[in-house]
């Protein structure tokens, strides 16, 4: 089936892409409200209100999105939930669809989506007034009776292409969904990981937000859990350090340097790390997101036979 919208899902796709590069994978409402050119007329990506949206210059859906309540405000669908949209059967991303059932004109606009393969934009929670764009996602499954969608998405971490040459290339020359195995799951631990430790290096308390990643302990190639207790907020530096065994955190979160480090000498940078060794990582204020001692022991083995 042709897709109508298909030149503004264009202009929406490679718009929402300029945003994320520009905002990374914490993109403000405000951002995404002043939505995007198309001609002479401004279309809008998504509203406050409605999880699924269609723009009044549209046939079909172009955007789906889910919220994190503010503090002591309900949660409406079970997608709210950080840990709840994968669908542990498929692996797929799992949306609600609208109260209301099939006569509602939001799951309709969905619908009709699904039947054309047209791609959109998911603007999934992070927190209040925060997203993470997911996109181009399509609607592998329809579940109406059971009240969400199964959604497949792009991996975009190709080598040498830009995601920009995917999305033209997923709307221009072909509307059939790639399903691959999603690292949404990741993107969320990264966040929630960092939000832990108010955006501070566990290491260094380096504040500069471009400069810190959510590191797991037990890493996810492993089979390392994507839980605030297996991951440590730290610089890319630190990052670095900690996965070539140049660092190590013990059970008791206490630091270690490899005699790998002790036995250089460069500057300021390596006297730095090196004056890690006996101190204490900077934990978060609730203990319920401090790492896993267990894993850290786990960590902390390899950690000292690297260091032999």
């Amino acid at each position: 089936m042709t897709d109508p919208d298909k030149h503004i899902r264009a202009a929406a796709l490679v718009a929402i892409e300029k945003i994320s590069r520009q905002c990374g994978e914490q993109v403000p409402w405000e951002a995404i409200r002043v939505g995007f050119q198309v001609g002479d007329e401004r279309v809008l990506f998504a509203n406050q209100v409605t999880g699924i949206f269609k723009p009044q210059q549209m046939s079909a859906a172009l955007s789906i999105k889910t919220t994190v309540p503010r503090t002591g405000r309900p949660r409406w669908y079970r997608d709210q939930d950080l840990d709840s949209n994968l669908d542990h059967d498929t692996g797929l991303l799992r949306y609600d669809l609208a109260h209301g059932g099939p006569n509602n004109p939001t799951n309709q606009a969905l619908l009709a989506a699904m039947r054309r393969g047209a791609p959109l934009i998911y603007f999934m929670g992070l927190a209040p007034a925060t997203y993470l764009p997911i996109f181009p996602v399509w609607i592998k499954e329809f579940k109406q009776e059971k009240g969400y969608v199964l959604l497949t998405t792009h991996d975009f971490e190709v080598p040498g292409v830009r995601s920009s040459d995917i999305i033209r290339d997923s709307i221009v020359a072909s509307y059939s969904p790639t399903i691959t195995r999603t690292r949404i799951h990741q993107a969320k631990f990264s966040f929630r990981t960092k939000t832990a430790y108010e955006w501070r290096c566990a290491f260094s308390g380096l504040p500069v937000r471009e400069l810190l990643v959510g590191a797991h302990i037990i890493p996810d190639a492993e089979g390392g859990l994507p839980s605030i207790q297996n991951g440590i907020c730290m610089s890319a530096l630190h990052h670095i350090a900690f996965d070539s065994h140049l660092i190590g955190v013990d059970p008791d979160f206490q630091v270690h340097v490899s005699p790998r480090l002790h036995d250089q000498e460069d500057g300021d940078l390596l006297v730095a790390l090196k004056d890690l060794n006996g101190t204490h990582l900077r934990l978060p204020k609730e203990q319920e997101d401090w790492p896993d001692r267990d894993f850290l022991e786990h960590r902390f083995v390899r950690f000292r036979s690297s260091s032999l």
